[in-house]
């Protein structure tokens, strides 16, 4: 019997390779397409810089809510500007009156000093006119004797104290020249400050290229001293940061000192209601334990009257 065997198909295994290789050129191609389509766009440094610079080559325009707070603010300014005003004024009168009564006291003191001097120079010439001459100079001590030891070691300390304040030398050099002296304070009128305090609410909606202007920068800085609540308002806290970075951060250090005052007010006050009560607790306590005594006297008392 006859058995039909399985026949094998004739299969060119160089072209199914090459199908296969084309197959494979086209899926890689096609992701890597996919994947660029994908994949965000990179954002160009160079562009970002430049709208960067155009944006503070620009003026800010003020919104209405910032307006508003700056208006809101202005009398308040005003008033606190005035009273540190004739704060200050008050202080130059008293040091000035100070020093005056100072220089007085001085000058009496001074006075029967020089006459003193005067007189012991006299005598001091006189005895130098009357010492008797011919005197010999005093022979050199020689190097081992106490004296001379003395005399070296107290010469030694003495450089050595030198040595010990040359620090506070060098910081006393510094303090010489800063002047102590008291300088008559600038009184502007009521005008004037309002003048000064729109002027530096505008000047910070200026450029930042702008810089601030010295007058700028001192009312400015008043302005955070006298009403620091002012720059709460996000927009104007931005400008001035923009403006002026080192004083956007006095500015927080400012506020964050006034938080940390407020914290310690709330905390004593705490603790002295804590201390009250805890108070209050021992004398109800001590008032009871006397109440308690009181009682058992009287029974005493009465049990003597009992006996007697």
């Amino acid at each position: 019997m006859l058995r039909l065997l399985p026949v094998k198909p004739n299969i060119d295994t160089s072209a199914s390779s090459d199908l296969a290789a084309v197959a494979l050129t086209g899926v890689l191609f096609l992701t890597g397409c996919q994947q660029q389509a994908d994949a965000p766009p990179v954002p160009d440094e160079t562009q970002t810089t430049e709208k960067t610079s155009e944006e503070d080559s620009q003026p800010m325009q003020q919104s209405d809510s910032a307006a508003a707070r700056i208006e809101q603010f202005q009398p308040i300014y005003v008033a606190q500007a005035q009273g540190l005003q004739r704060r200050l004024q008050a202080e130059y009168e008293s040091l000035q009156a100070a020093d005056a009564s100072d220089s007085e006291e001085s000058l009496l003191l001074n006075m029967p000093t020089n006459d003193a001097n005067k007189s012991t120079n006299s005598n001091s010439d006189i005895a130098n006119d009357t010492a008797p001459t011919g005197r010999a100079n005093p022979e050199p001590l020689p190097a081992d004797s106490p004296v001379e030891a003395n005399a070296t070691s107290e010469e030694g300390s003495n450089a050595e104290m030198n040595t010990s304040t040359e620090v506070g030398e060098r910081d006393l050099t510094v303090l010489k020249r800063i002047s102590l002296e008291p300088r008559k304070p600038v009184i502007l009128t009521e005008e004037q400050i309002i003048e000064r305090y729109q002027q530096t609410m505008a000047a910070l909606y200026q450029p930042v290229t702008t810089p601030l202007s010295a007058e700028d920068s001192d009312t400015l800085i008043n302005i955070a001293t006298l009403v620091p609540q002012l720059f709460e308002h996000a927009e104007i806290a931005g400008r001035v940061s923009a403006k002026s970075p080192a004083l956007a951060r006095l500015i927080i250090q400012h506020q964050v000192w006034e938080q940390i005052e407020a914290q310690q007010v709330v905390d004593m006050q705490q603790m002295k209601q804590q201390q009250q009560q805890e108070f209050e607790t021992l004398m109800t306590k001590f008032n009871d334990t006397i109440k308690g005594y009181d009682e058992q006297i009287a029974k005493y008392e009465q049990t003597l009257k009992e006996f007697q």
